[in-house]
């Protein structure tokens, strides 16, 4: 297992991360095949490449990946912009403030982290690398509630502004907040 500093970082674009997508995936879903994540088709092979295809689409998607020093894809953490006014769809009927609202915002859809490689400060060099030099003012994120990702983004700074209830029937996750300037 390599230390903290034995990583390669990367930035890539949508074009680009399609074409590591398999990879990517062979990531992801081990991770949300763990508690307290439930079986369910989003988290699957399929849901996930699904689902990033759509969303590398987007103007400004931005992925980031860390590499071991033998070359293997020890993690992942990609997102989007939200214009001013867009949020979270959400069948919940919570209110964010609007200040979070209202303005741009960077939202992160996946951090994830291959499990040899957890435990040595990754994921916050990921979130990190993925958050830097952006032009909006807030970052945005989902996190489960039980997820002990939940906890590491507390201590980062990240604030709870919101629930979101992604479709009805679906569990409540929490909408997180980090202020990136201003």
């Amino acid at each position: 297992m390599p230390n903290g500093a034995d990583y390669t970082f990367t930035k890539h674009d949508g074009p680009a991360t399609l074409a590591m997508l398999d990879e990517i995936a062979a990531v992801y879903v081990p991770a949300y095949a763990e508690p307290p994540y439930k079986p369910h088709p989003m988290f699957s092979f399929q849901g996930f490449t699904e689902r990033t295809t759509r969303q590398a689409k987007n103007d400004g998607f931005s992925l980031v990946t860390a590499r071991s020093h033998d070359g293997d894809l020890a993690g992942f953490s990609f997102g989007f912009p939200f214009e001013a006014g867009r949020w979270w769809r959400d069948a919940s009927g919570s209110t964010p403030p609007a200040e979070v609202v209202q303005a741009p915002k960077f939202a992160v859809i996946e951090l994830v982290v291959a499990t040899p490689h957890r435990g040595q400060g990754l994921a916050h060099r990921l979130i990190n690398a993925l958050l830097e030099d952006r032009p909006e003012p807030h970052a945005t994120l989902l996190a489960n509630t039980d997820a002990p990702a939940r906890k590491m983004y507390e201590r980062w700074g990240w604030n709870k502004v919101a629930d979101v209830q992604s479709y009805p029937g679906a569990e409540i996750d929490e909408a997180l907040a980090l202020r990136l300037r201003g």
